[in-house]
C-alpha cells in the first residue's frame, strides 16, 4: 500500500508540476537557402519560421505564426489564434475561407522545441504558394522582448484605444456573455489596438503594467479611439 501511494503522490507532483509549466515565449527555425537560388542574388534567405506562444489562463495560450520559404519567391504566411493544451498536444483549425480541404495545425511539445504538423496544403491555410508551416520550432536563447510595443507592430492597421470607465470587464466572446473566472478588467486610461470591432464590442489585447497578458472583448461603450498608429 506504501509503494502504491508513493508512486501515486510521484505521479500527481508530476502531471502538476507538467501543468504549471509556461511555455511563453519564441520560437523558431532557421534554413539554409535551397538550390533553386538565383545566382545573382546577394545574401540569399533561406527558410524560417517564427511562433510567439503567449499563456492566457491555465493551458491557454495566444499564438501568433509567421513562415517564410526563403529565396528566390520569399512566399509567406501568417496565422494567429488560440491554443489549449492537452499534456502536451494542442491543435488549431486554420482553413481558409473557400478552401476546398481543411487545414488543421497540430502543435506537439518535446522539450523546448514545438513541433507543427498540418492538414492541408498553402492554399487551405491561406498561406503563399508552397509555404507550409510544417517544422520544429526550437525556444530561442535570447527572447524578443514582447509587450504592448510589440503588440502594436503585430496590429499596425488597427487603430488605438483609451478606456474611459473605471472598470471595463473583459469577455471571452463578441456577445459579451462569457466572462473569465476570474473576471478580468481593464482600468481608466489604459490604451491598446482595436484589433477587431463590431457595433457593440472591442476585440483587443493588453500587458498589464504586472506583465499580465489580457485578450478578450470589451463593450464599445467603455472606451474612445485615441488616435490610428
Amino acid at each position: 500500500m506504501k509503494q502504491i501511494t508513493l508512486f501515486l503522490s510521484i505521479l500527481f507532483c508530476f502531471f502538476s508540476v507538467n501543468a504549471q509549466t509556461n511555455l511563453s515565449g519564441t520560437y523558431g527555425y532557421s534554413l539554409k537557402p535551397g538550390v533553386n537560388v538565383n545566382n545573382n542574388e546577394k545574401d540569399p534567405v533561406g527558410p524560417s519560421g517564427t511562433l510567439v506562444l503567449q499563456k492566457m489562463e491555465a493551458n491557454k495560450y495566444r499564438f501568433w505564426l509567421d513562415v517564410n520559404i526563403g529565396a528566390p519567391s520569399y512566399n509567406l504566411g501568417e496565422t494567429d489564434g488560440t491554443l489549449v493544451f492537452v499534456n502536451d498536444t494542442a491543435s488549431h483549425d486554420n482553413t481558409f475561407e473557400g478552401a476546398a480541404n481543411s487545414c488543421i495545425l497540430h502543435f506537439k511539445i518535446t522539450g523546448t522545441t514545438i513541433t507543427i504538423s498540418s492538414d492541408g496544403n498553402a492554399s487551405d491555410c491561406g498561406f503563399g504558394n508552397n509555404v507550409s508551416a510544417n517544422g520544429n520550432y526550437k525556444k530561442l536563447k535570447t527572447q524578443p522582448v514582447i509587450n504592448n510595443a510589440w503588440l502594436k507592430k503585430e496590429y499596425p492597421e488597427a487603430a488605438m484605444i483609451v478606456i474611459t470607465n473605471d472598470k471595463s470587464e473583459v469577455f471571452q466572446d463578441e456577445g459579451l456573455l462569457r466572462s473569465y473566472t476570474p473576471k478580468q478588467y481593464f482600468s481608466r486610461g489604459e490604451s491598446m489596438p482595436a484589433i477587431v470591432q463590431s457595433e457593440t464590442a472591442i476585440y483587443t489585447e493588453y500587458f498589464t503594467p504586472s506583465g499580465k497578458f489580457i485578450a478578450g472583448w470589451i463593450k464599445k461603450s467603455a472606451a474612445k479611439i485615441s488616435k490610428t498608429q
